[in-house]
């Protein structure tokens, strides 16, 4: 069995440097945000050193069947589907040759396709009304080479819809969302991430028939290291979350070898 370990980097918000948000982003304000130089300082890095972006669905086909990785595998991850992945964070990616996975809020690409805002529940924020990418944007992040990925249609915590819900309210949020992802894009996503990492083992079973993978996400504080490895399970890979509040210090010590053994 392999014993290689491949970081999963998620991102939210990429703003520019005098952008409000960034300006007032302090202390648990600061969670999901970091700025274009502090971006841009990650994606030197990985170029100096070698690591090649990866699809997710090269990583489930490492894990599935054993299908080849390079040795130095990385892959990004940006969450929500947020405007600034399309204005800010696709052409930095394209500018270097790489490709990221894209999880949109499907109630929120809807909503300002539509012309409206959208109203979502973050972990951090609460219920924030932020700008979300067009149908239109979302299909440009595909022709570039991105993959995307199922994120639930309204951001709720799965686990928590599960309790109150049961088994059907999980699956509504799959099917409506899926339903949109046919109607605009014309395919099901293949892989879904947990908002907020809110899951449980029923969830697990229930969202593995409509998904290939299911990515976890941890939100604690001092950071937790993480890293999908050769005998991760394809409902449970596993990532690390970056913001404001991780240096980078901690961001070189993802990728150093004591920090993946």
């Amino acid at each position: 069995m392999s014993d290689q370990a491949v970081p999963i980097l998620v991102y939210h918000h990429v703003y520019p440097e005098a952008a409000p948000e960034l300006e007032s982003a302090t202390g648990d304000n600061a969670a999901g945000i970091i700025g274009v130089a502090q971006f841009e300082r990650h994606l030197q890095y990985l170029d100096d050193n070698d690591w090649t972006v990866v699809s997710t669905t090269q990583i489930i086909d490492w894990l599935g069947n054993g299908a080849g990785l390079p040795e130095r595998a990385v892959a990004l991850h940006f969450d929500n589907g947020w405007l600034d992945t399309f204005e800010v964070v696709l052409p930095m990616l394209a500018n270097r040759g790489f490709a990221a996975t894209c999880f949109p809020i499907t109630d929120g690409i809807e909503a300002a396709s539509a012309g409206r805002s959208a109203a979502v529940r973050t972990l951090t924020e609460g219920v924030v009304e932020k700008p979300f990418m067009t149908w239109g944007q979302v299909q440009k992040l595909l022709d570039a080479g991105w993959e995307i990925g199922a994120h639930t249609a309204t951001h709720c915590k799965v686990a928590d819809r599960h309790q109150e819900e049961g088994d059907a309210g999980v699956a509504r949020e799959a099917e409506d969302a899926n339903a949109l992802f046919r109607r605009h894009l014309g395919f099901t996503p293949a892989h879904f991430a947990y908002p907020s990492g809110s899951r449980n083992d029923r969830t697990d079973q229930l969202l593995s028939a409509y998904y290939r993978s299911l990515r976890l996400w941890h939100f604690e504080w001092p950071i937790h290291w993480s890293f999908t490895r050769a005998d991760t399970p394809a409902d449970a890979i596993d990532c690390q979350n970056i913001d404001l509040r991780v240096s980078f210090a901690d961001f070189q010590r993802i990728f150093a070898p004591e920090g993946s053994s």
